[in-house]
C-alpha cells in the first residue's frame, strides 16, 4: 500500500517496515521468496557464485536481505546451489547505467578500424 504521502516506491515500503508496518513487512517477505525461488533456479541452470541484487530493492537492506537468505536456504537444496552468495549491488541504482557503458566502450575498442593502415 502506498503511505500516507502516496509513495509506493521500494524505499517508502523499505522505511514502513523498518517503522514497523505489518503489511510493508509481508510485503518485502512475500517478495524474498519469490526472489529467491528465482535465484536458485538459475543458480541450479547455470551454477553461479552470487546473485547481485541492484536498483532500489537493493537498497532496503536486512529488511530484503534476512528473508531473502533464509528463504534461499529453502529452495537451493542442491549441493553446488547451497553457498550461493546474495549482496547488494555496490553501484546500487547506477550499476546498469555504468554497467552499459562499460560494454558500449568494450564493443568501441573491439570494433575494426576501418580504413587505417596498420
Amino acid at each position: 500500500r502506498p503511505g500516507a504521502d502516496g509513495d509506493a516506491s521500494a524505499a517508502a515500503v523499505a522505511a514502513a517496515a523498518r517503522a514497523g508496518d505489518a503489511v510493508a513487512i509481508a510485503s518485502f517477505e512475500r517478495a524474498a521468496r519469490a526472489l529467491a525461488a528465482g535465484i536458485a533456479a538459475t543458480a541450479t541452470l547455470v551454477e553461479i557464485d552470487i546473485a547481485v541484487i541492484g536498483g532500489g530493492v537493493g537498497k532496503a537492506g536486512d529488511i530484503l536481505f534476512t528473508p531473502l537468505r533464509h528463504a534461499l536456504r529453502q529452495y537451493a537444496t542442491l549441493s553446488f546451489v547451497q553457498h550461493l552468495t546474495v549482496a547488494p549491488a555496490v553501484m546500487g541504482t547506477d550499476a546498469g547505467l555504468v554497467g552499459a557503458a562499460a560494454a558500449a566502450l568494450r564493443r568501441r575498442e573491439d570494433a575494426p578500424t576501418a580504413g587505417l593502415a596498420s
